[in-house]
C-alpha cells in the first residue's frame, strides 16, 4: 500500500510541477543536439463514484480510481528517427463491504529505431516491455496470489518494416520477433502460470520432483497498429493492437493462434485540467487459462480453465495535466 500511495504522491507532485514550469528557452538559441527531441509528458487522476442510502431496489457503494502518468521522447533528424514511450498506470476500488482492491496494474516501456527505406515505408527495430506494480489476488480471497511483479513480465523485441503515412498512424510489419516471457515467482512458474512449463510432481506425496520454468521463449511474427490523434477540438483517441503469433510453439495446432493486446482510450477534455477518459483493454493469449465457473446448488464451482477474452473497461472523470 505504500508503493501505491508513493506512486499516486509522485503524480500529484509531477503534476503541481508542470503546472508551474516555465519556458527558459523562450528567447535561447536551441542546440542542434536538442532542437530534434520532441518530448511530452501528460499524468491524470480519474475518479469513479457510486453511493446508495435507503434504495429499495439495492446496490453497494464505491469508490473507484485510476492514476496514469506517460511520458514521450522522440529524436528525429532527416531520414532517422527515435522514438521512446513509458507509461504507468494503476487502479484501485473499494467499498464497505470488501477492502480495496487493484483495477489496472502496468509498467510499460518501448523503445524503435526507424531509419526512412522508401516513400512511407521505414526499416524499425522495436523494443518494449510490461510488467506490473504490485501483487494481484483472486478477490474477494486475498491470500490466492495471482501475479507478482515480474511475474508476468513480456519482453518482446521486432525487426521490420513500419509504414507511416501520417503522424497519426502506423504500422509496424516483423516477421521475425523474439518474445519472452518471464515468471519470477516460483510458486507460480511451478503452476504453469501464463504459459510456461509447469513443475513436475509426484501424485503420491505432492513433491516437486522438478521445478517449473521461469521463462519461456517464443520467436514468430508480431504486427503493430497504432492511432493517435485529436478527432474534434477536445476529443482524442489513442488506441494500440498488437498481434502476435508463434512460429515454433511446441504444440503444433497452437501455431495458428494469434495473442491480441488491443488498448484503447478516449479522452474528452472539458478544459484545460479536468477531463473524462473512457478506457478499453482487451487481451487473448491461448497460453493464459482463465478458471471456468459453473452454477452447482447455488454456488459458483470451477470445473475446468481455458483461453478467454480479458476485458477490462472503465469510465471516469479527473484532473489531468501535461506540457
Amino acid at each position: 500500500m505504500r508503493a501505491i500511495l508513493l506512486f499516486i504522491f509522485s503524480i500529484i507532485s509531477l503534476t503541481l510541477f508542470s503546472n508551474n514550469s516555465v519556458d527558459t528557452t523562450a528567447n535561447a538559441k536551441v542546440p542542434d543536439s536538442i532542437k530534434y527531441w520532441k518530448t511530452q509528458f501528460n499524468s491524470g487522476i480519474h475518479f469513479n463514484q457510486v453511493s446508495f442510502a435507503n434504495w429499495a431496489k439495492g446496490g453497494e457503494s464505491s469508490l473507484s480510481g485510476r492514476a496514469t502518468m506517460k511520458i514521450k521522447a522522440n529524436y528525429k533528424k532527416n531520414n532517422f528517427n527515435f522514438q521512446n514511450d513509458l507509461k504507468f498506470l494503476y487502479g484501485i476500488m473499494g467499498t464497505k463491504e470488501m477492502k480495496l482492491q487493484k483495477t489496472d496494474d502496468q509498467i510499460y516501456l518501448r523503445s524503435s529505431v526507424d531509419h526512412k527505406a522508401f516513400k512511407k515505408w521505414f526499416y524499425s527495430i522495436a523494443f518494449d516491455i510490461k510488467t506490473q506494480f504490485s501483487n494481484g489476488y483472486k478477490y474477494p480471497n486475498d491470500s490466492t496470489i495471482l501475479s507478482r511483479f515480474f511475474a508476468p513480465a513480456y519482453f518482446t523485441l521486432s525487426a521490420g518494416l513500419d509504414y507511416k503515412p501520417s503522424e497519426h498512424f502506423s504500422f509496424l510489419f516483423s516477421p521475425a520477433s523474439g518474445k519472452l516471457t518471464f515468471v519470477m515467482d516460483q510458486e507460480l512458474a511451478n503452476k504453469g502460470a501464463f504459459g510456461v512449463t509447469p513443475a513436475v510432481i509426484d501424485d503420491s506425496t505432492g513433491t516437486v520432483l522438478v521445478e517449473g520454468k521461469n521463462q519461456k521463449a517464443e520467436f514468430g511474427m508480431n504486427l503493430v497498429v497504432k492511432f493517435e490523434k485529436e478527432l474534434i477540438k477536445n476529443i482524442k483517441a489513442e488506441s494500440t493492437l498488437n498481434l502476435y503469433n508463434n512460429y515454433l510453439d511446441e504444440n503444433m495446432p497452437n501455431r495458428w493462434n494469434i495473442d491480441v493486446d488491443w488498448e484503447s482510450n478516449i479522452t474528452f477534455s472539458v478544459n484545460e485540467h479536468i477531463s473524462t477518459e473512457l478506457y478499453l483493454h482487451m487481451i487473448y493469449d491461448h497460453d493464459i487459462k482463465i478458471p471456468i465457473y459453473e452454477a452447482i446448488d447455488g454456488e459458483d464451482v470451477q470445473v475446468g480453465a481455458g483461453p478467454r477474452l480479458q476485458l477490462n473497461q472503465s469510465f471516469g472523470v479527473g484532473l489531468s495535466f501535461k506540457f
